[in-house]
């Protein structure tokens, strides 16, 4: 019978005995004291020539100095310290943790390859976690460890026993945990190295000064720092520049090629080329490339055949309407919008063509965009004579609108909060549903907290009159089982 102590040791591969110490380890297996003279013989190394204990069941095994005479299998260096021997080969000491199985650390919990064991604390951790705990030095702002000096004040070990030391290149003076120089002088030569860079990229001189014009702007509009972080970036837009123009475009040609939304990425480069005189801004120009970028993307988001061909012919009987002068691209745009939504009510209701049950489920989920659909429905009945009736009853609308503010109520109510901020938009919201006074700005509300017959409320000035309306404290959470706010404007008692 095997002792428990004898269990706790490594078992031998060959005959599974537990050994408390291995003899031999060949190709990842270990063999005990017993069956390694009776597993490995003494003969000659058929590379080296020399004798040597070799595994009779592997007649092509070499001895170890030829074993080791190999370059790493990972990263294939002939001159090393050998780490280990891996079953395919040696790997240096670099390479050893790639060889190693994923173990967790005991003191962080994260999975690693690189533990090792503490000596103080005995645990097996990472190596974050084997060294002394380290934070940001207070003057140097460096991460590191830290001592405490006679202030107070945790320092890195530098700025603790050297203090302030003279920058190498300007001599101004910084903390000595700082290095050789200080943070302007290090991200000034950071700066112009990556500008050099950026300059040797552009294929003529005149790019290549104009960018050069433009970082030396940069550096001094936003600072080294920014500067370095911020120089790589912009060398896109000026290659586009010269890729398509070989020189400074225009501002019309630059917003046909980045579009209005690129060149709001552009910030800096644009702002310098309006600096120096080179672009004047065009906010017609940019608002209609807005306009007919937005048009597109409406017209690209229907992708059914039959509603993409119906949405293409609606677009070109409102462009008509443009080239006659009795509409704008915005308004092209703001019509389009209801009638793309109509088409995907329809197609997620399987129909072929808006029907007046799928007009009216329009209607009550979106009340606001009644008359912007009108047209779309117009067009329908004249394009395809269908018999759309184009105007809901008006007690229909209004119960659909007072739907939509009380829903914009359970909303507040079931993500009520504190503060300011929270008042305001609950009240905007309640002087909608309760007094009907829509699109209420709730910056500009003037109220005061009130309460009416024991009910928490505010009073509001508005337009010279003075109303109330109830607290959202007032009323019960949804999952109370109440139904919410009444028609008169008091919570369900």
């Amino acid at each position: 019978m095997v002792s428990e102590e004898l269990t706790q040791f490594t078992p031998c591969d060959e005959c599974s005995r537990a050994m408390p110490k291995t003899k031999k380890i060949h190709q990842g297996k270990r063999y005990c004291a017993t069956c390694y003279p009776r597993l490995f013989k003494r003969r000659m190394c058929g590379g080296c020539g020399n004798f040597a204990r070799l595994p009779i069941f592997d007649l092509a095994a070499r001895c170890t100095g030829c074993a080791r005479d190999k370059p790493c299998v990972r990263c294939g260096r002939r001159d090393f310290k050998l780490g280990c021997m891996t079953p395919y080969g040696p790997a240096c000491k670099s390479c050893v943790p790639y060889f190693r199985e994923p173990e967790q650390c005991e003191v962080c919990g994260k999975v690693s390859r690189r533990l090792a064991t503490n000596t103080q604390s005995g645990l097996r951790s990472c190596p974050t976690c084997s060294g002394p705990a380290a934070a940001t030095c207070t003057a140097c702002r460096r991460h590191r460890v830290l001592v405490q000096g006679e202030s107070g004040s945790l320092l890195c070990r530098p700025c603790h026993e050297l203090g302030n030391i003279d920058c190498g290149t300007c001599g101004q003076s910084m903390p000595a945990g700082k290095g050789r120089e200080c943070d302007d002088c290090y991200w000034l030569r950071t700066f112009n190295a990556r500008l050099t860079i950026d300059v040797a990229g552009f294929s003529t001189a005149t790019m290549s000064k104009v960018f050069g014009d433009f970082g030396a702007w940069l550096l001094k509009e936003t600072g080294p720092q920014p500067a370095a972080l911020k120089i790589h970036r912009h060398f896109m837009f000026f290659s586009e520049m010269e890729k398509h123009w070989g020189q400074l475009a225009t501002y019309e040609q630059l917003l046909e090629s980045f579009g209005a939304s690129g060149l709001r990425k552009a910030e800096l480069p644009m702002r310098w080329l309006r600096a120096v005189g080179r672009v004047v801004v065009d906010e017609v120009a940019r608002e209609h490339h807005t306009e007919m970028r937005r048009v597109a993307d409406l017209l690209e988001s229907v992708v059914e055949p039959n509603f993409k061909d119906i949405l293409k012919r609606y677009h070109a009987n409102l462009l008509v309407k443009v080239e006659q002068g009795g509409a704008s691209v915005r308004s092209v745009r703001l019509a389009l919008r209801p009638a793309v939504d109509l088409l995907h009510l329809a197609g997620s209701q399987g129909a072929a063509m808006p029907t007046q049950r799928t007009l009216e489920h329009f209607w009550h989920s979106s009340p606001g965009q009644l008359a912007a659909v009108t047209g779309f429905v117009n067009f329908l009945n004249r394009t395809f004579v269908l018999k759309l009736e184009s105007r809901p009853d008006k007690r229909l609308m209004e119960k659909a609108r007072r739907r939509k503010k009380e829903k914009a109520l359970r909303l507040l109510i079931s993500e009520r909060q504190e503060g300011g901020a929270f008042e305001r938009k609950w009240i905007a919201a309640a002087l909608a549903y309760f007094h009907g006074i829509s699109k209420v700005s709730s910056q500009r509300l003037t109220y005061v907290a009130a309460d009416y017959k024991a009910v928490p409320g505010f009073n509001v000035t508005y337009g010279g009159d003075l109303l109330w309306v109830p607290s959202c404290d007032g009323f019960p959470s949804l999952g109370d089982g109440k139904e919410g706010p009444d028609e008169s404007g008091h919570p369900d008692q």
